[in-house]
């Protein structure tokens, strides 16, 4: 019982934790790879939203976005 208390609680813990961060999911305009992105961001599908890997690839040398 000892062993199992504490497995219940890091259970419960890491339950409770998965629904802290409400995501809603976007699409890359690119390569149409699924993006997260917080529930409270004001982000729509209708945006021009890239993914990690095609921004790197169109604005890698982009000064304004800090790259380079």
């Amino acid at each position: 019982m000892k062993k199992l208390f504490p497995l219940i609680v890091i259970f419960c813990v890491v339950f409770v934790m998965t629904g802290c961060v409400e995501t809603k999911t976007l699409h890359c305009d690119r390569c149409n790879k699924e993006i997260s992105v917080k529930q409270s961001s004001d982000m729509e599908e209708d945006w021009i939203i890239y993914c990690n890997t095609c921004n790197e690839e169109l604005f890698s040398d982009d000064p304004i976005l800090g790259n380079k």
